[in-house]
């Protein structure tokens, strides 16, 4: 099967989490991804999202890649610096977004990404039947 594919560049602001996860919904409801799966995808790409909002600089691209049996996400931005897995305490703030990244996707990961002279963080989900 061809993997379909999907792309939105976003601007490196507080707002680009929330276009992120309105792009990702749309894109998922379209390939019939189950919506629990369409939950978990929403976090991972506001996390993803975020860091890059936070930590890298725009602009940021958001692709999505649906083949059966998955869906694969990417966030790539301008920052060639490895992200850093936090490790969150109860009281602390922040250290939490790829934690919970892992948590929710059955696979995820980064590289470097050449077209954007950064990287690229990536994450997978399965592609489940309504």
């Amino acid at each position: 099967m061809l993997a379909r594919r999907n792309v939105v560049t976003l601007e490196a602001t507080p707002q680009s989490a929330r276009k992120a996860r309105r792009f990702f919904v749309a894109v998922a409801r379209r390939h019939h991804v189950a919506p629990e799966q369409i939950r978990r995808g929403e976090l991972a790409v506001s996390e993803l999202v975020t860091n890059a909002v936070l930590h890298a600089r725009g602009p940021i691209r958001l692709r999505t890649r649906a083949a059966k049996p998955e869906v694969r996400v990417e966030v790539s931005d301008g920052d060639s610096r490895a992200p850093h897995m936090g490790h969150p305490t109860p009281d602390g703030v922040g250290d939490r977004g790829l934690p919970l990244v892992a948590a929710v996707a059955s696979e995820w990961g980064w590289d470097s990404d050449p077209d954007e002279a950064g990287k690229r963080v990536w994450f997978t989900l399965p592609i489940e039947p309504d």
